[in-house]
């Protein structure tokens, strides 16, 4: 009794694991298949403010068919950064007519801070994350038509929305 008591004690002392643990053990199951010049992603959504801020921080790998689309609640000059980004990687910012425009290429890992942060020159929606270089060896550039699943762009929740 004494030994199963101490076990859940120790369980209960456990500190909770943070949301990059919980996204990093968990296998993610939201995405949206995203297409440019017939090149297709399965990304990641990340649609609320938490899952925005995450993104793909933490992460030490990411396939070359595998992405991570950004859905803003509204169109503006989104800044991204790369704290705690493991990875380089190309950020294709789309605007709402779903056409691209403008492509960091080869955003770095942050390593320490201040951290560089990377926008467009024109207001945009959304942003797709790709392994760093794939967006130079596919020819993506400003003006591509991009493709959400279909026909529908991803929904957009209210800026309100943390869940």
């Amino acid at each position: 009794m004494r030994a199963i008591l101490c076990a859940a004690l120790v369980a209960l002392a456990a500190p909770a694991p943070s949301p990059a643990d919980d996204r990093r053990a968990a296998p993610p199951t939201d995405f949206q298949r995203v297409c440019i010049r017939g090149t297709c992603f399965d990304a990641e959504l990340a649609v609320t403010e938490d899952e925005r801020a995450l993104g793909l921080m933490h992460r030490t790998a990411l396939p070359q068919d595998r992405g991570m689309l950004f859905v803003f609640p509204r169109e503006a000059l989104h800044r991204f950064w790369m704290k705690n980004t493991k990875i380089e990687l190309d950020i294709i910012y789309i605007g709402a007519d779903r056409r691209i425009v403008g492509i960091v290429p080869r955003a770095r890992p942050c390593l320490a801070e201040p951290c560089e942060t990377y926008g467009p020159a024109s207001p945009a929606g959304y942003a797709l994350e790709i392994a760093g270089g794939l967006a130079a060896s596919h020819g993506f550039a400003a003006g591509d038509l991009v493709e959400f699943g279909g026909t529908t762009a991803p929904s957009r929740r209210p800026a309100s929305d943390t869940r």
